[in-house]
Order: structure tokens, then C-alpha cells, then sequence
């Protein structure tokens, strides 16, 4: 059985510099997605996926297992992104879905769709990502960071509020005026298309 994250944390915090190798192969991909959905910026993702893993390396004889080792990461996330988003005061740029994905793995719509595509369908594609996308920069901070955890991460409303440090009816509340915005958006959208 292999070694969970705690206790890959705890021989990492003891000088095991092959722990935190496994827990970054673990968790580099889920927290790069993490935030490529908040910002829509490769880039970014990586950079702010990057000081996530610096940060723990930091702390790492500090670390005590009183949550769940996702728990504490995403806190660290979170609080970074935080901090990134006030510092930037301003919009999260726009990214096309013909935005080349790098490594060499095409184009992001043809990363995510991870099959042979007709122009047709790359055009629609086009504009439901264009509509998602809006869509998601329309909520407010606070109700993104909910729904991202929720939807993305998968994570447990009782494991977000303590990620975000709110109580779990304020993390409902939130996730349930995400929901209606983003319905309420989307529907728009639709309506309009069909005009």
C-alpha cells in the first residue's frame, strides 16, 4: 500500500527529499488545474502552482497532520491566489480555445476534447468555452473559489470551509448563488445564440 500524503509530508519535514518528489507527482497536476481555472493563464498556473509546492517546502518541519494533507494545500492555494488576485487588481485575461496548450500537445480545444474534431464542432466548442468562460468571471471572488473547489477539486463542503476558514452554510450559500449566476448566464447566453 503506498504511503499516504501525510505521511509523505512527515518524511518529508524529517529530510525525505523523495516524499515530497512523490507528493509533488501526485498533486502538481489536480492544484495546476485548480488554478487554470481561476485565471484561464498557463503561465500563471504554473507559477502559482509552483510557489504552492515552495510554500511547503518552507514549512515543511512545521507541518503538523491536524487536516487532511489536501486540506492544508489548498489552503496554501487558495491564500496565494488570494494574494496574486489583489495584487494584479484587475480581470483575468481571456484564453482561446486555439491557445496552443505547449508541450506539444496541440491546441487547448484539442487537448480537451482529445479527439479528431470537425471545424464545426471546433466552432461551437469555441463558443460554449467563450460563454463558460464569462460565465465564471461573472461571480464574485468569493463565489468562484467555492465553486472551483466544489467542482473541480471535488472536494467535500465541510473540506472547503476549512480550506477557506468560512463555516460550511456560508460555503452553501456561496456555492448555491455560484450555481444560479452561472444558470442564469448560461441560459442568456443560450437565448441569445438561438436569436
Amino acid at each position: 500500500m503506498p504511503p499516504s500524503d501525510s505521511e509523505l509530508m512527515e518524511r518529508f519535514g524529517a529530510g525525505d527529499d523523495e516524499a515530497f518528489r512523490l507528493l509533488v507527482e501526485k498533486h502538481q497536476k489536480p492544484l495546476l488545474n485548480f488554478f487554470w481555472r481561476r485565471c484561464f493563464d498557463r503561465q500563471m498556473a504554473q507559477d502559482c502552482t509552483q510557489e504552492v509546492f515552495l510554500r511547503l517546502v518552507r514549512h515543511r518541519g512545521r507541518w503538523k497532520p491536524q487536516a487532511k494533507f489536501t486540506t492544508y494545500m489548498y489552503r496554501i492555494a487558495e491564500n496565494l491566489w488570494i494574494d496574486r488576485y489583489r495584487s494584479r487588481r484587475a480581470a483575468p485575461p481571456t484564453t482561446s480555445l486555439q491557445t496552443p496548450a505547449g508541450d506539444d500537445m496541440g491546441e487547448l480545444g484539442h487537448v480537451l476534447a482529445g479527439r479528431a474534431r470537425s471545424p464545426e464542432d471546433d466552432a461551437a466548442d469555441s463558443e460554449l468555452a467563450v460563454c463558460i468562460q464569462k460565465a465564471l468571471n461573472g461571480l464574485t471572488a468569493d463565489q468562484r473559489s467555492v465553486f472551483v473547489l466544489a467542482e473541480t477539486r471535488g472536494l467535500k463542503y465541510a473540506a472547503i470551509g476549512e480550506i477557506l476558514g468560512i463555516p460550511v452554510g456560508t460555503v452553501k450559500s456561496r456555492m448555491h448563488a455560484a450555481i444560479h449566476k452561472l444558470r442564469a448566464q448560461l441560459e442568456e447566453a443560450a437565448g441569445e445564440h438561438l436569436r
